[in-house]
């Protein structure tokens, strides 16, 4: 009987042990079969060498390039420091009428063209219009400014200085005949100074001042074309009042004063005029 007890207790061992064994190899083997794919991979991935060129960009020194690098990493530097001083920025759109007026002064002037004058009576303004977007803004939350860009029909009054003339055969004349109609570009910079006048927290008044340029878009007359009196570019001083009613809308009444000629010299020609408008935010239209 303990014969036959040890066998049968022998013999209930030996099999759940080489399971167990088997259990190891199978785990041992199946990590093995993961890791060859990515063995292989990694010896058929070949860094291919450097050529040359590369080897001259990655190890040598190049003045120019590290020149350019640090210069446009100041540049963006500036810009950001510079936008980041910047606050209140609104978007206008504006229009109104215009009323302008150019004086001339001849000089001296002479052509092979005579214009009879006598009865020349235009040195009132005339109406024009324009149309165009401004930006507001303030800088460091202490100056406030605006830049406008306009697109403007200009129709002028002339008034001439001196006219020609031979008694009793010719009353006035003139060698130089101003044109009286203008399409121009302009470009404006304001520096707004708040008006302390009244409740400020519903309604503000302003005064700004600032320089103007404008480009002449239209033609010359043919008869100006020859000679090419009159110029592209003329300078002015922009100055004025304007009404903000709560954000809604802004009124403003603007003088400006032409501070260069708008004519070649011998002749000066000084334009002068007023603006009567309205902006609003283009937020509010768009």
């Amino acid at each position: 009987m303990s014969q036959k007890k040890v066998y049968i207790e022998a013999s209930k061992h030996p099999y759940p042990l080489m399971k167990k064994v088997q259990a190891k190899y199978y785990i041992l083997l199946i990590l093995v079969c993961s890791y060859i794919p990515v063995i292989a991979q990694q010896k058929s991935t070949v860094i291919p060498p450097l050529s040359a060129k590369q080897q001259d960009s990655t190890y040598l020194v190049h003045p120019l390039k590290d020149a350019e690098i640090k210069f446009k990493r100041g540049f963006s530097k500036f810009v950001n420091q510079q936008f980041s001083n910047h606050s209140n920025t609104v978007l206008y759109v504006l229009g109104g009428l215009s009323l302008s007026k150019q004086n001339i002064d001849l000089g001296g002037y002479q052509s092979n063209f005579n214009y009879e004058m006598t009865d020349f009576k235009n040195g009132g303004y005339q109406a024009g219009y324009f149309a165009g977007f401004r930006i507001d803004g303030t800088y460091k939350n202490k100056h406030q400014y605006a830049l406008g860009l306009s697109i403007n029909s200009l129709s002028f009054g002339t008034s001439y200085k001196k006219l020609n003339s031979m008694p009793p055969f010719l009353g006035s004349f003139s060698s130089f005949k101003a044109d009286e109609q203008f399409y121009t570009l302009s470009l404006t910079a304001y520096y707004k100074k708040l008006i302390q006048f009244g409740d400020t927290a519903k309604r503000r008044f302003y005064f700004v001042i600032g320089p103007r340029i404008d480009t002449r878009l239209s033609a010359q007359s043919e008869d100006n074309q020859i000679n090419k009196n009159y110029k592209i570019l003329f300078l002015s001083a922009d100055t004025g009042i304007e009404f903000d009613n709560n954000a809604y809308y802004t009124l403003f009444l603007h003088y400006k004063r032409g501070l260069s000629s708008f004519t070649k010299s011998p002749i000066q020609t000084n334009l002068d005029g007023f603006e009567l408008g309205v902006m609003v935010k283009a937020s509010d239209l768009f």
